[in-house]
């Protein structure tokens, strides 16, 4: 992607740009966005901000807990309300990655964000993990 001025822009870069319109904190890293969230239920969440290496994708991840840290009893209903609540809630993903770790990321192929789109997609994954410990208080 180019600037105006014919300068070669990265994605990661423009999001920066996008957070700091919004008044959004971060930490900017080599290839990520970190930024740090207190909520109802979490002193310290912490949300990454990533591209994919093509920069045709962007990925807003906060991983949660460890598999092993939910009672195995209490997995199933745990795992079934995730994916309903992956239905109920447009563009919200809970999975578990390779590592067995929980998580909740938002993904969008849209690169030509607005500042309004980004902070949209923050508050809507650092909302999200305060609903998954919600969901896990159920189980």
């Amino acid at each position: 992607m180019l600037n105006g001025e014919g300068e070669i822009c990265l994605l990661i870069d423009k999001v920066a740009s996008l957070l700091d319109e919004a008044g959004l904190k971060y930490v900017r890293q080599k290839d990520a966005i970190v930024m740090h969230w207190e909520t109802d239920y979490f002193n310290d969440l912490t949300v990454v901000v990533l591209t994919s290496p093509d920069e045709k994708w962007l990925f807003m991840v906060a991983w949660l807990a460890n598999v092993s840290e939910i009672p195995e009893e209490s997995r199933l209903s745990l795992f079934y309300m995730l994916l309903k609540e992956n239905f109920r809630q447009n563009g919200i993903k809970y999975g578990v990655d390779n590592d067995d770790t929980l998580f909740v990321s938002v993904e969008t192929a849209d690169t030509d964000l607005t500042t309004e789109e980004i902070k949209r997609y923050v508050l809507h994954l650092v909302n999200a993990c305060d609903k998954f410990v919600e969901i896990t208080k159920g189980t």
